[in-house]
């Protein structure tokens, strides 16, 4: 279905790229050799679409064409599980979003809670890295008394659930 809805047209949200290892020289993201372009139109999540686009009347054309979409294939936006969020460049001034779906206002919210992470207004990833955080404390304590505390069980062995339990609850979603 996102096939169709965006077969024509280039909204998104533009990205340069290098596939090199040289990802965090500025300069090198300057030159026209070895620097990929893409663009980023939406990311599924699960039951979830997450739709990306650079302006607002960007986001509007691109809603147009995934309810054109979802006319198509028989499919309705539920207005009341549907919220947009405006992410301003650093230094730029907040102005609420207004988008529609088919005449209906969507709801404008602060932060989108996905499954792996969380998107806030403010791109800040303290509160995502405080969450992570107290979820690696919370697995690293559940097993204090099962596994930690244990004097029969090996160094290896709890290094091997450590890497299986506490670091991926630490570490997920950090990609993004």
């Amino acid at each position: 279905m996102l096939t169709d809805a965006y077969r024509e047209g280039d909204i998104g949200v533009d990205f340069r790229f290098r596939t090199d290892g040289k990802l965090f020289n500025l300069r090198r993201l300057q030159t026209k050799s070895k620097v990929q372009e893409d663009i980023a139109r939406d990311f599924l999540f699960a039951d979830d679409c997450a739709l990306y686009a650079s302006t607002q009347s960007d986001m509007q054309g691109s809603i147009d064409q995934f309810a054109n979409a979802c006319d198509d294939f028989g499919l309705v936006i539920s207005i009341k599980k549907t919220g947009v969020m405006h992410q301003p460049a650093p230094a730029t001034p907040y102005s609420e979003p207004t988008i529609t779906v088919n005449g209906e206002k969507l709801k404008v919210v602060d932060k989108f809670c996905l499954p792996a992470s969380t998107l806030s207004r403010n791109i800040s990833i303290d509160e995502e890295v405080s969450y992570r955080i107290a979820r690696a404390c919370s697995a690293f304590g559940r097993l204090r008394d099962r596994l930690w505390e244990r004097r029969g069980i090996s160094l290896q062995t709890k290094l091997k659930v450590y890497r299986a339990v506490v670091l991926p609850s630490l570490l997920c979603a950090c990609q993004t």
